[in-house]
């Protein structure tokens, strides 16, 4: 005798921070949309945009939770005509009534999963280097500094990253201002010199100018002394939040080169 095969018991959806964080926005729009749908324009029941809405939701719930789990049954929007079917049709008034209820109960549902993921981001703090690695991937970094550090970042060689940044930074003020014989400090200092500069942050005409240039100055040329040298020849270690300040104090120097203009 055959036996009978049991359906398999759906299972909740297995998110993590970063699931739900990338939900959110979409979440969000997909409200958005249903707020900004005027269906007091329907003149047909059937409008084919009110089908494409309802596609663009469950599409972003599966994409959230799958299409066999307990939470995609949970908040899955089944339609959004709420409008009676009855024999010899409703009118157009009747049917937009409807309809209002559906696009209602759909903006309930997903505010729900909303707030109920954002209550889970709240309850569980990200750990240190969780968050670092995400702020870093969500900034606006300088392509050449993302380009030689998000991989040692992104893995956990957060000392190796700084050090990195620092190097990089030399490098591109080198051939930014052609003084390929000098490095470091003496490098920046002479670069960003106040008197006789190659590369300037202001046209000098006034004091206001040469404070500023001065004191660009000094932040190069404190990148090399307390940021580079102390790893480069030392044992230091980062952890992963002073990593990314140090990272994004190299970034904001990077972008200023960019603006500099050569005398």
């Amino acid at each position: 005798m055959a036996k009978i095969r049991q359906p398999q018991e759906k299972s909740s959806a297995n998110l993590n921070r970063e699931d739900m964080r990338n939900a959110l926005p979409k979440l969000e729009r997909r409200i958005e949309e249903l707020k900004q749908f005027n269906v007091d324009e329907i003149i047909d029941r059937y409008d084919p945009r009110i089908r494409a809405l309802e596609k663009k939701i469950d599409d972003t719930l599966v994409e959230i939770f799958s299409h066999d789990t307990i939470d995609y049954d949970r908040y899955r929007i089944s339609t959004l005509d709420r409008a009676l079917h009855i024999m010899g049709g409703i009118s157009i008034a009747e049917a937009r009534e409807g309809i209002k209820k559906g696009f209602h109960s759909a903006i309930v549902t997903l505010s729900s999963l909303i707030e109920t993921f954002k209550e889970k981001l709240q309850d569980s703090p990200e750990d240190p280097s969780t968050k670092a690695k995400r702020t870093l991937a969500e900034l606006n970094i300088h392509p050449e500094l993302i380009k030689g550090i998000a991989k040692l970042f992104q893995d956990g060689h957060y000392t190796n990253a700084v050090e990195d940044a620092c190097k990089i930074l030399e490098g591109l003020v080198k051939m930014r201002s052609m003084r390929f014989d000098l490095s470091g400090t003496d490098l920046m200092q002479a670069v960003f010199s106040v008197k006789n500069p190659i590369l300037s942050f202001n046209d000098l005409q006034t004091e206001t100018d040469k404070s500023e240039q001065q004191g660009m100055m000094f932040l190069y040329a404190g990148a090399m002394l307390a940021l580079r040298n102390p790893r480069a020849h030392s044992l230091k270690v980062d952890d992963p939040e002073n990593a990314l300040d140090v990272i994004l104090f190299i970034n904001l120097l990077l972008k200023s080169l960019d603006n500099a203009k050569k005398k």
